[in-house]
């Protein structure tokens, strides 16, 4: 799907594109930052610096990007760009006119992006408040989330002067039962013993306790799921109080190598034989 074209009519500060990898990129994401390197600049938009980042670590490679850009005074955002996606030739002219353009109150704005891999559904990286990655088509504008990939990312300076470093780290959640234990022991500690969000007529305090008494991970044996660099990143910043949106209609891709054997060609001969079955009336 092409984005729409983009109308220039809006200012952009002078920013970073930074691809992030471990030692190898796609030759088709190169052909593709060369295509949109090269529409960004016909608009008018020379004050980029483009440059990779090398880390056997992503979140390592993405707080080093973070670090360039603020050393960097005049920049004033950073775009990632994942060493496997392709796109339109646009799409970071496109992002960049949502962010400073149509929707300048977002602090973070992302690309459409799905996972890989058909077992998980292909799923887009959009969370909007499930806790869940969320089924979203291209072609719904810009959708306010809670938590999105890091793949076509872009992060506004200020996001990055607000959140200390490190910005990127794997996080392993505790269970929320255990959390809300925290909190009642840190606020009692110092509020001389008493926690003053229980008791409140709203009953907040209570209903979250509610809550997590019934959560699965009270459920025994508990394993907790390890919450990814790009999706903590998005936590810090909308607990502090920042917006995050994904612009639908920058609909993005993502490279995979398949390794094909013998079973493929099975599965090719299987499907044939069943096609064969239907043509002469056998549903089997």
């Amino acid at each position: 799907m092409t984005a729409p074209t983009p109308s220039p009519t809006f200012e952009v500060p002078r920013g970073h594109v930074c691809c992030t990898t471990w030692g190898l990129v796609r030759h088709e994401t190169m052909s593709w930052l060369w295509e949109t390197r090269a529409y960004t600049e016909q608009q008018g938009l020379t004050n980029v610096r483009w440059h990779t980042i090398h880390g056997n670590l992503v979140d390592k490679a993405r707080n080093e990007a973070a670090r360039q850009l603020l050393a960097d005074k005049a920049a004033g955002w950073l775009l990632f760009v994942d060493a496997d996606m392709v796109g339109e030739p646009n799409a970071i002219f496109y992002l960049l006119q949502t962010a400073f353009g149509s929707h300048k109150h977002l602090d973070v704005v992302g690309g459409y992006a799905n996972l890989r891999g058909l077992n998980g559904g292909c799923l887009p990286t959009m969370d909007t408040g499930t806790g869940t990655w969320e089924s979203w088509f291209p072609g719904q504008g810009v959708v306010g989330v809670m938590r999105t990939g890091a793949a076509f990312l872009l992060i506004k300076r200020h996001v990055l002067e607000r959140i200390p470093d490190p910005w990127f780290a794997l996080r392993v959640p505790m269970r929320p039962l255990d959390a809300i234990a925290e909190v009642d022991t840190y606020c009692r500690t110092i509020f001389n013993g008493q926690n003053p969000f229980r008791d409140r007529e709203d009953r907040a305090w209570e209903r979250m306790v509610g809550c997590a008494t019934q959560d699965r991970s009270v459920r025994t044996p508990w394993v907790p799921g390890e919450v990814g660099e790009d999706s903590s990143f998005c936590d810090r910043v909308t607990g502090a109080g920042m917006k995050i949106g994904v612009q639908t209609d920058c609909v993005l891709r993502h490279l995979e190598t398949v390794a094909r054997d013998w079973t493929d060609h099975r599965k090719y001969l299987d499907e044939r034989e069943r096609q064969d079955r239907l043509l002469v009336g056998m549903t089997a």
